[in-house]
């Protein structure tokens, strides 16, 4: 009998997760729709096809809807999705086609993370792991809009899949093909690409101290990903004169953070002028927002930054209660300003309990035993050490976390993987890390 071929086991791996892309498809279909910013993704995909990249989004103490302007472009939002989007846009296809994307990204991403964990661990807890990711449930509520997520967590998981490669290989295309992914990440969700910049301080350093090959080529990884983004870095530049602007989201986000009344949590509020002049729940914001509006775009960020700066300086407290319940936010779904608590939270609470135990666990598991976390893995946790500390000083959704889950299941299934089944392997047999517990020899007996 001959051994299956390497393209008939991937096959077989497609069908066997194949129902996880009939639950997307079908979430596209059954969760409610949430138009947040989809108008803007498909509005900048066409503007693309134009030859440029105006949108429809949100400006600080500008009406929503009135800057498509090419001469004074919107920054709000990376190109990743819409360049993404922008084949089938000029096909002119129906919105629920394009919602579609959402699914065919995750299950994407599925596969890929499949392939990831089987470079250490058996078939069963690579493809239980796959299933865990696939049936997190917090991602289904993005399936039925247009969201960048889905991408970006498809490109992170082909970043880290691709790294492992790297450095486990050394072929120079695998390390090239991660920094496009890497790229392709800070250009979906702009504030990665101040994870990249991270990366590359922290592993520069590393290997200042410790001459190590593998902290090297982490290093080149996100270099040359950096390097890749210098034409959107370039463009920014264009329009605001500031070096190092990946978008304009962040000054509003960082002053909605610092909020030093007691009656706001650091949560986003608004961002379209009319919200913010009209909402008698931000009274006590409208005279700085009536300040803002004469200006130009860049200048408002510049004027959100000072005054987010001053907050924190004369409120630390408040900015570290704040920061609290952002990260509480992220993770657990609450608290917001003036949102009040209902079941829907439990969709992200009971999950990422569950994650959050599963990957202390596996800490204390690693810690007991040092050697059994390859250094690829120190490269992921940095990566989401860095992604998590950045969006905890920035107001934040549930969502923004959901490109870093796939690196907290890496972790659980890894240590489970390569710590948890070898440990209970032990006494029926030897531990084969290409594919679980083998039977022990006669003579091993």
């Amino acid at each position: 009998m001959t051994l299956p071929s390497l393209q008939d086991r991937r096959f077989g791996t497609t069908v066997a997760l194949l129902p996880l892309l009939c639950v997307f498809v079908a979430a596209t279909f059954f969760f409610p729709e949430r138009p947040s910013d989809e108008r803007n993704y498909v509005e900048l995909a066409r503007n693309l096809l134009d030859g440029h990249f105006a949108g429809l989004g949100w400006r600080p103490a500008t009406p929503y809807g009135t800057t498509a302007d090419p001469a004074n472009p919107d920054l709000w939002f990376g190109p990743g999705l819409p360049a993404a989007l922008t084949p089938l846009v000029a096909l002119d296809v129906p919105i629920d086609v394009l919602r579609l994307t959402g699914a065919l990204f995750l299950f994407g991403a599925v596969l890929v993370f499949y392939r990831l964990l089987r470079l250490h661990v058996g078939v069963g807890t690579a493809l239980f792991g796959a299933y865990a990711l696939g049936v997190y449930l917090p991602f289904f509520v993005l399936l039925s809009t247009i969201h960048s997520e889905p991408l970006a967590i498809l490109l992170l998981v082909s970043m880290l899949y691709l790294l492992s490669r790297y450095l486990t290989d050394g072929r120079l295309a695998h390390g090239v093909a991660s920094a496009a992914a890497a790229a392709g990440v800070a250009l979906t969700r702009v504030a990665y690409g101040w994870v990249l910049i991270g990366m590359v301080v922290v592993f520069g350093v590393w290997w200042l101290v410790s001459r190590r090959r593998a902290v090297l080529r982490v290093v080149g990884v996100y270099a040359l990903a950096l390097a890749l983004c210098l034409p959107w870095l370039a463009f920014t530049y264009s329009v605001t004169d500031r070096p190092l602007v990946w978008g304009n989201s962040g000054s509003l986000s960082l002053y909605w953070m610092s909020s030093p009344h007691s009656q706001d949590l650091g949560d986003w509020r608004g961002g379209a002028y009319e919200v913010v002049v009209t909402d008698p729940k931000l009274a006590h914001h409208r005279e700085f927002f009536l300040e803002l509006a004469p200006l130009d775009p860049a200048e408002q960020n510049r004027r959100l930054e000072r005054q987010a700066i001053e907050n924190i300086r004369g409120s630390p407290v408040k900015f570290g209660e704040n920061v609290a319940a952002n990260v509480s936010r992220m993770i657990f779904g609450f608290p917001f300003s003036a949102k009040p608590e209902t079941l829907n939270t439990l969709l992200y609470l009971i999950p990422n309990s569950l994650i959050l135990w599963a990957v202390v666990g596996c800490a204390v598991l690693v810690a007991r035993q040092p050697g059994s976390l390859p250094f690829e893995g120190i490269a992921f946790l940095v990566f989401a050490a860095l992604g998590f500390a950045l969006h905890a000083v920035l107001a934040a959704y549930p969502r923004m976390l959901m490109p870093l889950i796939p690196i907290a299941l890496w972790f659980v299934f890894h240590t489970a993987g390569t710590v948890v089944v070898p440990y209970f392997s032990r006494t029926r047999g030897t531990y084969d890390a290409s594919g679980g517990a083998t039977p022990r020899s006669a003579a091993s007996r």
